[in-house]
């Protein structure tokens, strides 16, 4: 375990003796807050974070890797670690597993939990993802999010939250997952301080709610922060084709585009609700019908009903099925396709022949809508299905793609708006020190320390 304040030295040292010394520091007491960052202070998902405060430890998300990930321990090395050879590191038992939002590369692992473990998330978390496994054949994670499962235990954003020694407020954030949520934690002992910020971004139809935290935190529940725990996932990815689109640019280009061409696949995540709301009405505002595939248009329903209940801003148009499209064959459409990842190479090339067979006068347009590594040979997570698909339309692309992260700006908002008090850890990133470059004053850089995968951090 690591003393906190040897942790800004062990940033820079290269000395074994030193680390193994720092870690080899006592912090077993009821009045220390511990940090352990399993997985995340160097790659960008596979997330999982470990608190204690008292004699109570949670942990937040339980991800499996991203395709293509270069972090340092697989998945199954992390579920041994934390369930099977807990005791070779602390004595800590764990009271719970909270989940941020549905994206797998922070619920994916949720099955490998032990079934004596309790599991939180918000409702919409829970129907979103109950509605996804029952199109994916995953047994265990069907029987899990089953209604009679007392395991699931649902949290309102805003609503305290207590287990064991821990106050726990949820506060609901934007994000290209529809009601993430970030975690504010109190220890009932000693009342340390950790915010979670889980994944955000500032460009959504709901980035208001970023403004909004860090004065509910202050102000209405009267709390400053002592450790902010942020994510930093695009610090070193490229934002210039990203960062400036909003949703509502989304929609602005979208519509724009329609006009000119009848003929659309959309290439978006099935569970990025904001674009595809973007997209559908864009499709409305032009009078264009849009398709989708049963898992699709569910997802959508789903969505919409929830969202609803809170805003018209959600509000969709009729979405027709495959099979309506196949049938009437018409000169004009927009076709919801989903992420098409993980796909065969010759399923994917074939998907472009099929639809010609579905549409009158076949001459389509493609809007990307995804992260475009996944389209570059030369990333990790290089998609080659995904990629031949979208080859087959040559110039007939249009990429249209609001970020689900905080840009370098918005991070730098965020940590100010929070104001911590001692201390910034960076997570679901692969540029952490890059966070002591962000344009913030220089007692939030001074804050900013660079754990490894594992490091404990103790703070009395």
């Amino acid at each position: 375990m690591t003393d906190i304040e040897t942790m800004k030295d062990l940033s820079t040292c290269k000395d074994d003796w030193l680390k193994d010394a720092a870690k080899s520091a006592d912090f077993t007491d009821d009045d220390t807050l511990l940090i352990t960052i399993h997985r995340g202070a160097k790659q960008i998902g596979g997330s999982i974070t470990e608190i204690s405060m008292g004699r109570t430890a949670v942990l937040v998300d339980c991800g499996s890797e991203l395709p293509g990930s270069q972090g340092s321990v697989r998945d199954e090395d992390i579920i041994k670690k934390i369930f099977c050879n807990r005791r070779r590191y602390t004595d800590h038992h764990l009271s719970g597993v909270l989940f941020t939002h549905y994206h797998d590369d922070h619920v994916g692992l949720m099955d490998r939990i032990p079934t004596d473990i309790p599991i939180y998330m918000d409702s919409a978390t829970l129907t979103i993802l109950r509605t996804l496994h029952k199109h994916t054949g995953n047994i265990a994670m069907q029987e899990m999010l089953s209604s009679g499962n007392e395991r699931i235990r649902t949290f309102t954003p805003g609503k305290l939250l207590t287990i064991g020694d821990m106050n726990i407020i949820p506060f609901f954030v934007d994000h290209s997952a529809y009601h993430a949520n970030m975690f504010l934690f109190e220890s009932r002992i000693t009342n340390h301080t950790v915010l979670h910020s889980g994944d955000f971004r500032s460009t959504g139809y709901m980035a208001k709610s970023l403004d909004i935290i860090p004065r509910l935190i202050h102000e209405n529940y009267g709390k400053q922060v002592d450790v902010l725990l942020t994510e930093g996932t695009m610090m070193t990815r490229s934002t210039d084709a990203e960062h400036l689109l909003t949703e509502w640019d989304v929609k602005k280009e979208a519509t724009n585009f329609m006009r000119d061409h009848r003929q659309i696949f959309v290439i978006c995540s099935s569970t990025n609700f904001d674009s595809l709301t973007s997209f559908c009405n864009a499709a409305r505002a032009n009078k264009i019908p849009v398709y989708g595939n049963p898992y699709i248009i569910e997802m959508l329903k789903v969505f919409s009903d929830m969202a609803g209940k809170y805003t018209g801003l959600y509000g969709l148009p009729p979405i027709k099925g495959i099979d309506e499209l196949k049938r009437d064959r018409p000169k004009e459409g927009i076709v919801l396709l989903g992420s098409l990842l993980n796909r065969k190479n010759e399923d994917a090339y074939s998907l472009y022949d099929r639809y010609s067979h579905y549409m009158r006068d076949y001459k389509p347009h493609l809007i990307y809508s995804m992260w475009q590594g996944y389209l570059s040979p030369k990333h990790p997570a290089y998609d080659e299905g995904l990629a031949t698909f979208v080859k087959r339309f040559g110039s007939s692309v249009k990429y249209i793609h609001s970020a689900g992260h905080a840009d370098k700006a918005a991070l730098a908002k965020f940590i100010e708006d929070v104001a911590p008090r001692k201390y910034i850890v960076p997570l679901h990133t692969e540029n952490a020190a890059g966070f002591k470059s962000l344009p913030i004053e220089d007692k939030y850089k001074e804050m900013v320390i660079l754990p490894d995968d594992g490091d404990r951090i103790g703070i009395r």
